[in-house]
């Protein structure tokens, strides 16, 4: 198994893209702390994995300072962080709340921020780690309605290269996963009419995150792009 003896943290590991990548790591042999906000969802994938759950909000410092501690505590250095927590607003720039603005900005991209700064102790203490950022499509283009998720997730674009900058001479990889079209639940809730079957599965980008954490240390991929390869379908 390539990640025995790993120690992996995942947010929004409850459902979607975080607890396919959760399941995926654990065939792989990786100890994963499974963490989000809903408790419920994190024990049961924790327990059928043989994982840990830890609850996190991460628009909490706190929270994620809590986490990395008692990850480091109660399972080991962390060798693997995948910032995968995402939240989304639907709504043109004039008509959008401001919460609603600082809401998705704060989950996206300052929860990343957190995340990364609070794992890379126990990272630069040994001088080696994986860094797997989930950003989107949308990373990289505009899309109409999505702004504080579009800007959000440029910013980790922007975020995970700095981090390469700063910490790839260090042992730290840093890695950024844009998914397009992805069944889950945020992505139903935008465009319902969609057919899931027709678009990325989230095993797809589990098996884009076990390439990350595996790749040999001779080569290091920054960005890997996961399109749609079937054409959208639309419920009848």
């Amino acid at each position: 198994m390539r990640l025995a003896d790993q120690v992996a943290v995942v947010t929004g590991a409850g459902r979607g893209i975080g607890k396919a990548i959760a399941e995926a790591y654990a065939k792989e042999g990786a100890t994963v702390v499974c963490a989000a906000r809903s408790m419920d969802e994190i024990d049961a994938v924790a327990s059928q994995i043989g994982g840990k759950a830890i609850q996190c909000d991460v628009t909490e410092e706190a929270d994620i300072r809590g986490l990395m501690e008692r990850t480091l505590a109660e399972v080991g250095p962390i060798d693997i962080l995948v910032n995968n927590a995402g939240a989304v607003a639907r709504l043109p720039v004039h008509e959008l709340p401001v919460a609603d603005w600082d809401h998705v900005i704060n989950v996206n991209l300052r929860g990343v921020f957190l995340c990364t700064k609070y794992a890379l102790p126990s990272m630069l203490a040994r001088g080696s780690g994986c860094i797997i950022n989930i950003s989107s499509g949308a990373g990289v283009v505009g899309t109409p309605n999505r702004s504080p998720y579009v800007a959000s997730k440029h910013g980790v674009m922007g975020l995970t290269k700095t981090l390469v900058a700063e910490y790839l001479p260090l042992g730290i990889r840093t890695h950024v996963i844009l998914p397009d079209a992805t069944v889950s639940q945020m992505r139903e809730e935008g465009f319902p009419e969609e057919d899931p079957e027709s678009l990325i599965q989230a095993e797809d980008i589990a098996d884009a995150a076990v390439f990350l954490a595996t790749q040999p240390k001779t080569a290091h991929t920054l960005e890997l792009r996961v399109s749609q390869g079937l054409a959208t379908r639309f419920k009848k």
